[in-house]
């Protein structure tokens, strides 16, 4: 009986550095993977951040605030274009974009 556990354990002890590769490569394996879903997540998570703060800028991009124009100074110039207004000596374009 003493004797085959010394042949297991020789056995064993053969295996042992096969087991070593073995583990080293599935380390490798495993931090690599581990290292490419993180970073997909990343990306992922800073595509989704860029694009909801983009969506953000182009939806208060389209609204349109009033603002005068100075070049203009008289009513007829001012009123060539129908989204002019003269109000109070000056000219108000009602279809500014806040972007531009």
């Amino acid at each position: 009986m003493f004797s085959l556990d010394q042949k297991k354990s020789s056995k064993q002890s053969f295996q042992s550095p096969v087991n070593k590769v073995s583990w080293y490569y599935r380390n490798i394996v495993f931090v690599s993977v581990l290292f490419a879903v993180i970073s997909t997540c990343i990306y992922a998570i800073y595509s989704l951040k860029f694009t909801l703060i983009t969506s953000n800028l182009s939806r208060s991009s389209q609204s349109f605030h009033p603002t005068s124009i100075p070049w203009l100074t008289n009513k007829a110039d001012c009123e060539h274009n129908l989204s002019r207004v003269w109000r109070e000596g000056h000219c108000w374009d009602y279809e500014h974009n806040p972007s531009f």
